[in-house]
């Protein structure tokens, strides 16, 4: 009489079980990019042809298109060019060959090599911390595959561009637990990217100073949401461990960001009404301001996603991968705290009633992906 529940009993918890595994997010991690490189700089016979083919890899094309966003226009060949002068000693004289950067890696490529070694050797070391971190701040059930790609050239010390590719520069970022924290905060960038349709609400034809006003402020919406919590899913509390300039910098504008948290404030407010402006400032040069260099808008996305965390728990925050992003606003003005002291300052009015606006007139496609890493941007 027992057998036939017992077995469909089994049957079940296998069925759950299989259900379990079929949803997974998985991440692979490729350091090809950046040790073709870092070999490259080293070898005195490098042909230009086969500089081109290393300048042609992925993650190097992103360098490029990273350096785009800073209004540098070089291009596969410059970066052919400036790899192979290096390589032979020769200087490099054109701007944009320039602004490859290789002087950051030549005279450190032992260490970096040594740091991909670490990556490749240990990849579950590497990777264990990161996946455990990021899975605290995804939906249950969630099944995507990201691509991580590890190079050795160009600014910023990680990005991402709003699909489910990130990007890690060991240039830059040149210690293991830099590395952790910044790749944990760009994989966090490539899940938004794996939920942006969720969040997407779109104008068709938008026309008009009120609907591109509207726009202008759901591009801020979107990056401040996506900083926010890509700096708090980073884990910050890793960087004390390392004494490298990168985490020293990244601490200190952390630290004097929290001191003067209303500077930070007041430029989101100045912000909001200079894009709602009658003559409005354009959209990349209030990004550049915001989030560039030392990032002061950083400091105020950074508080409210801490506090949500706080009140709401992980999945809290993770909830936001699937909503409109001006509610990520609205929910730190609804926190019990909000208001009360320097974990919770007060927003200013014009940012408030931007964020409302969203329920009348739904967003646009999000703004491409800026993805920066907090302390490692351009200055």
């Amino acid at each position: 009489m027992l057998r036939l529940p017992i077995r469909l009993l089994l049957i079940l918890t296998l069925v759950a079980a299989l259900a379990q595994q079929a949803y997974a997010t998985t991440v692979t991690i490729h350091t090809e990019d950046a040790r073709a490189t870092l070999l490259a700089l080293q070898n005195r016979s490098l042909r230009h042809e086969d500089a081109m083919k290393i300048a042609e890899m992925h993650g190097n094309q992103a360098v490029l298109q990273k350096l785009h966003e800073f209004k540098i226009t070089s291009t596969t060949e410059d970066f052919a060019n400036a790899l192979y002068a290096t390589a032979h000693g020769q200087p490099i004289t054109k701007e944009n060959e320039k602004d490859i950067l290789f002087e950051i890696e030549e005279p450190k490529i032992p260490q970096l090599l040594a740091l991909l070694q670490d990556i490749d050797a240990n990849p579950k070391t590497f990777q264990q911390r990161i996946e455990q971190r990021i899975a605290l701040f995804i939906p249950p059930n969630t099944d995507i595959h990201l691509e991580g790609y590890v190079v050795a050239a160009g600014d910023g010390g990680g990005y991402a561009f709003g699909g489910t590719d990130f990007f890690l520069n060991i240039g830059i970022v040149d210690d293991i637990v830099v590395a952790q924290e910044t790749t944990t905060h760009e994989l966090y960038h490539a899940v938004q990217g794996a939920f942006a349709a969720d969040r997407e609400l779109k104008i068709d034809n938008p026309q008009g100073h009120a609907q591109q006003a509207c726009i202008a402020s759901g591009h801020l919406f979107n990056n401040l949401y996506e900083e926010a919590s890509a700096m708090y899913v980073g884990d910050l509390s890793l960087l004390p461990k390392s004494h490298s300039p990168a985490a020293t910098r990244t601490l200190t504008d952390l630290n004097d960001g929290q001191k003067h948290i209303q500077n930070s404030v007041t430029l989101l407010e100045m912000s909001f009404i200079a894009l709602n402006a009658s003559e409005p400032v354009p959209y990349d040069d209030m990004y550049a301001v915001d989030f560039f260099g030392h990032g002061v808008v950083y400091n105020i996305a950074y508080v409210m996603a801490k506090a949500i965390v706080a009140q709401d728990g992980p999945q809290g925050l993770a909830a936001f991968l699937k909503q409109p992003t001006y509610k990520f606003v609205l929910r730190y003005t609804q926190l019990p705290d909000y208001g009360v002291d320097n974990d919770h300052p007060r927003l200013g009015p014009n940012t408030i009633a931007a964020a409302p606006s969203r329920q009348r007139l739904p967003l646009t496609s999000r703004q491409p992906q800026q993805g920066v890493s907090h302390a490692q941007d351009h200055a």
